[in-house]
């Protein structure tokens, strides 16, 4: 993931979007917290934006250790005080995760008063597949499911969207015909990311995911990839 995080063009692309989201409805904040520090980059580019503690259930990525308190947790119990942050990022982790409503509502415990939450995760049970089955995802989501989620955690939701509206045709039908198509030997363990495309198909594709950016807190995309959503803690 570390070297995905630097070469592929969805991640670089995602973290453009990601990083107008943050700035555009969160802010600079004094504390915060991001629940999954995989991709350490986005928790590089918050580290920029506030004094950052990283978490994860996975050995945490040394990258993390230069520019935040990083440590191993859980987000069922996270190992901190009531109010602790003033905001929590949580980008595509909650579909990893049985209790997806008590991680919400640990979120909810540990910021303070009026703290914001912004958390992505991928949507459409129907784009279900062999991507998820490498991710170990347990789940995908729909906007208004999502978003009254939020509400009964405590959560009030200021902004929700699809996104990864534009390169929506293409990926949903790529993942529809694998389900019909015949799989080659082996092809069931392989990623998404594992396909890569010449230099210039590449470049293409990353600008047009990004400039959904624009569209960040302005506007609602009717479909897409995936979910963004900013909640303030009631």
């Amino acid at each position: 993931m570390a070297q995905l995080e630097n070469d592929h063009w969805w991640y670089r692309a995602r973290r453009t979007i990601l990083e107008q989201a943050v700035d555009r409805l969160v802010g600079d904040t004094a504390r915060a917290l991001t629940v999954g520090v995989g991709a350490a980059r986005e928790a590089e580019m918050l580290a920029k934006r506030t004094r950052l503690v990283a978490i994860d259930r996975a050995p945490i990525n040394l990258d993390c250790t230069e520019f935040s308190l990083a440590t191993q947790a859980d987000a069922l119990a996270l190992p901190f005080s009531d109010h602790s942050f003033d905001a929590v990022f949580i980008f595509d982790v909650l579909e990893h995760i049985g209790g997806d409503d008590l991680v919400l509502k640990e979120i909810h415990r540990v910021l303070t008063p009026e703290g914001r939450l912004l958390i992505t995760v991928p949507a459409f049970m129907f784009l279900y597949g062999r991507q998820d089955v490498v991710s170990e995802h347990k789940r995908r989501y729909r906007r208004g499911p999502l978003a009254r989620l939020l509400v009964e955690s405590g959560f009030e939701v200021d902004y929700a969207s699809y996104f990864n509206t534009v390169l929506f045709p293409p990926i949903a039908a790529m993942r529809l015909l694998r389900r019909i198509l015949p799989q080659r030997n082996g092809d069931n363990a392989a990623s998404d990311f594992d396909m890569r495309l010449p230099q210039l198909v590449e470049r293409t594709l990353e600008s047009l995911f990004a400039i959904e950016r624009h569209a960040v807190g302005r506007a609602q995309l009717p479909f897409g990839i995936s979910i963004l959503c900013s909640a303030r803690r009631n």
